[in-house]
């Protein structure tokens, strides 16, 4: 009966033992993280996991990187978003459609697309944030504009993308969620390719959806497209 008392007591001491030193790490490791942002503040210690996780994920930044072979991939996708091609294919679009619901749609894409250009670059020009070491400038169709960082270019025009076809033009929920998720994929393919920082793709895609917020409060209706283009629309559309 002695022994099984002392059995039980050492069992209870070993346990509150484990459970203190439990607590004491986690004290430790909370007192860690309080007197890094008390040493050099809540922003510095912001720009350290910045650049932290923006090396972490810069897999693809070469082709001797842990994920090199996937560079090419990760091109196409930089392509899919980039803004010349997105222009170029709505003038063409344009230019064959015969719809007054479609004109609708492209000549506000349009002016969406000119509103992300002339945002992105002047956020660009304001900030001139250096990109990441490890980005290679080997980028498609570039100007002077995008040597700087923040916010990333693709990562504010596939969140506006998205947004404006799933709410003007996309109804099935397959098409819906194939289009977030691609530009979801796009701006992580950023970070992979090493060509932007962590927070410029989160603040870009949250730019890209208040671009689209913002000029969805302009929207040029139906009437409107077709008046202004009455005379070519006369002649050879409609």
């Amino acid at each position: 009966m002695a022994s099984d008392t002392t059995r039980l007591r050492t069992k209870e001491a070993g346990t509150t033992e484990e459970n203190t030193s439990s607590s004491e790490k986690r004290s430790t490791g909370k007192s860690r993280n309080e007197a890094i942002v008390g040493e050099d503040g809540l922003w510095q210690y912001l720009h350290k996991l910045d650049v932290e996780y923006t090396k972490a994920w810069g897999v693809c930044a070469a082709k001797e990187s842990k994920l090199g072979g996937l560079r090419p991939l990760m091109k196409l996708l930089e392509i899919s978003c980039h803004g010349i091609p997105w222009l170029v294919a709505n003038v063409v679009f344009f230019l064959c459609v015969h719809r007054e619901q479609d004109v609708e749609l492209l000549v506000n894409l349009f002016f969406a697309l000119i509103f992300d250009i002339i945002v992105v670059a002047s956020l660009k020009m304001l900030f001139r944030r250096p990109r990441p070491p490890a980005n290679q400038m080997d980028m498609f169709a570039t100007i002077s504009v995008d040597t700087y960082s923040f916010p990333s270019g693709h990562a504010t025009r596939a969140a506006m993308l998205a947004f404006f076809f799933s709410n003007k033009y996309l109804t099935q929920w397959s098409s819906i969620f194939g289009v977030i998720t691609w530009s979801v994929v796009v701006s992580i393919s950023r970070l992979l390719l090493g060509r932007h920082h962590t927070s410029d793709i989160i603040i870009g895609y949250f730019t890209g959806f208040l671009e689209y917020v913002i000029y969805n409060t302009v929207w040029i209706p139906k009437e409107n497209c077709i008046s202004w283009l009455e005379l070519y629309f006369g002649h050879v559309h409609l």
